[in-house]
């Protein structure tokens, strides 16, 4: 969409619908979940029959930027004020909608997807170097970037104002402000738990849509599920699941499970209306899945093994003809924090009687050793450097940002950004300072690549991707709420496990070891050994790529492949996190480029 001079012209952004009244003009892509409170505060009745971008026109007439405040849904929406000669471009705090502009003296060209500005000969298809070095570190992201020089995002929750070729940026969702809950009862938060986390499941599902979700063997999913179930049930509607499952057994671990089917089959078998459907981890090769995905994303995947499977899931949603997909992606900070922070908390307080009490719980309800909470506090205590000295002398080697990044050393120190990229080591506890709010808010700004996924499953599969655990209702509540509530008793994610008493079989409420996802991935990696040499080969012809990457390193990898059968943590780290990632990096640097050999 282009503004130039006094009005809007061109195209509307994909799946976006208009509105106007004379000096307002509103494009709005996305979805109200709280209609029948503004018609409400807006004594607008007449509304309640209106479409979204009606009656978020109506808000914005009523209170002007401070209408998107009221506003609740995933949405993200521009506003042209003739009056003020001023357009207004916001997205909502969850993500899963994007909004990217840019502009010069005169004009201000924004799209719901990177690639419709380059629709424009006058932007330009630069690379932006820095950011590329940030996100193969995992470092923060600056609220405005992108990939592209010259190209900008609209952060979530956050208003751009431009005006007679001026660009300013203004925080609108202020998370860390919200105060603490207290309530009565440990019953109470619970309650408060179920009562708004089924309002924003309920939210998602509207009438005559064909609705399915993802369901794993984990809380989150497991949960979106339940509640989906419920309420569908009551209007004669069913819900198909999709569980993505290992064809290859794989060994489990002491605080991991490799098959998440049997945990997911209990969950389905509770819920009559569920129509529960298995997707192989391997549903493709890996290097097929990933041009598959990419031609619907302009930004480089995050997680490679994952996408193989999550191509199954929404090719088989979309030959069932579903509409929506339910997620939850980001409950680990939300509905099911584990509370991890706690014990932290009180030591950086001073609070010595409250640090004994989680110790204590930790040890009887958590199943801690002494040792693992004695590191627990060092790790709380220490400065980042000597904690890593000290668990180098117990044999308990911290990850570094290394194992984390095939990032090329010498492009790492030309970009300024080594030293903190080497105290962060991609681990962002490490810049919340063990502080559990700024832990938790510090994941779901790293989480906004959510919604680059989320267009692209639109884009190539027409299917709305919908998570009740990034609700602005159920992020704030979850904020609001004591640490304690969600460790009670030193049971990590003990709210979530409480609240879900009666709507989740015992065998998935209690569990405490983490579903692994894509556990089988070395199966699907060890065919693609062949390819993924000839990836790392025509990486070589590109310049930016040779330079950013550490080529040599990813060859050496390859050459050290230890097949299938290994076991060893560290694969983890070298294959599925620095090699997977630098690959992802590399494909994205050459289709910019343009190389195709």
């Amino acid at each position: 969409m282009v503004f130039q001079g006094n009005d809007f012209a061109g195209g509307v952004c994909d799946g976006s619908v208009g509105a106007g009244d004379g000096r307002f003009s509103l494009l709005f892509d996305g979805r109200l979940d709280n209609r029948d409170d503004l018609c409400r505060a807006l004594a607008a009745p007449h509304l309640r029959e209106a479409d979204d971008a009606t009656l978020a026109l109506a808000a914005f007439a009523a209170w002007g930027a401070g209408s998107f405040d009221r506003l609740i849904g995933d949405y993200a929406c521009a506003v042209w004020d003739a009056g003020e000669r001023q357009v207004y471009l916001t997205t909502d705090p969850g993500a899963l909608r994007t909004l990217f502009f840019w502009s010069d003296r005169d004009r201000l060209l924004f799209a719901t997807e990177q690639r419709g500005l380059f629709a424009s000969p006058d932007v330009p298809r630069e690379l932006d170097r820095d950011q590329m070095a940030a996100w193969l570190c995992m470092l923060p992201r600056e609220p405005l970037r992108t990939f592209f020089r010259g190209i900008n995002r609209v952060p979530p929750g956050h208003l751009v104002r431009w005006s007679a070729g001026k660009v300013t940026l203004e925080r609108w969702w202020r998370p860390e402000d919200i105060p603490a809950l207290h309530l009565p009862r440990d019953e109470d938060y619970e309650e408060a738990l179920r009562e708004v986390f089924s309002a924003a499941v309920r939210a998602r599902i509207r009438p005559g849509e064909r609705i399915g979700s993802h369901l794993s063997g984990g809380l989150d999913s497991s949960s979106v599920t339940a509640f989906a179930a419920r309420e569908l049930a009551a209007h004669g509607r069913g819900l198909i699941a999709f569980t993505a499952a290992p064809r290859h057994p794989q060994p489990a671990s002491r605080n991991r499970f490799t098959d998440e089917w049997p945990h997911a089959r209990e969950v389905a078998s509770l819920y009559p209306n569920i129509e529960h459907v298995r997707i192989d981890n391997d549903a493709e090769p890996l290097l097929d899945a990933l041009d598959f995905r990419e031609m619907g994303t302009d930004w480089p995947l995050l997680n490679t093994n994952n996408t193989v499977w999550g191509n199954g899931i929404n090719r088989e949603a979309r030959r069932r003809g579903l509409q929506v997909m339910l997620q939850g992606a980001v409950g680990n900070m939300t509905i099911s924090y584990d509370g991890h922070e706690r014990l932290a908390s009180r030591l950086r307080d001073g609070d010595i009687g409250g640090s004994l009490r989680v110790m204590r719980d930790l040890r009887k309800g958590g199943g801690r050793s002494w040792m693992g909470i004695a590191g627990m506090a060092a790790d709380a205590l220490l400065p980042i450097n000597l904690r890593r000295q000290l668990r180098r002398a117990v044999g308990k080697k911290e990850p570094e940002l290394f194992d984390y990044s095939a990032i090329r050393p010498e492009f790492l120190r030309r970009s300024g950004l080594e030293a903190r990229a080497m105290d962060i080591a991609c681990n962002l506890r490490n810049v919340a300072g063990r502080d559990s709010r700024a832990l938790r808010l510090a994941c779901l700004d790293r989480g906004d690549h959510r919604g680059h996924a989320a267009m692209a499953t639109r884009r190539l599969f027409g299917i709305d991707v919908r998570d009740p655990t990034s609700d602005r209702r159920v992020v704030e509540l979850c904020l609001s709420i004591p640490e304690e509530q969600f460790a009670l008793g030193g049971v990590p994610r003990s709210l979530i496990r409480r609240a879900m008493r009666g709507a989740l079989p015992d065998v998935v409420r209690d569990e405490r070891r983490k579903g692994l996802q894509s556990a089988d991935w070395r199966v699907n990696f060890d065919a693609a050994i062949p390819g993924l040499r000839a990836e790392v080969a025509r990486l070589r012809n590109s310049p930016f790529a040779s330079e950013c990457l550490d080529l040599h390193r990813m060859d050496a990898l390859l050459d050290a492949w230890p097949g299938m059968a290994d076991a060893n943590p560290q694969s983890n780290y070298e294959y599925v996190l620095a090699f997977s990632r630098a690959l992802t990096a590399g494909r994205f640097i050459r289709r910019v480029e343009g190389g195709n050999g």
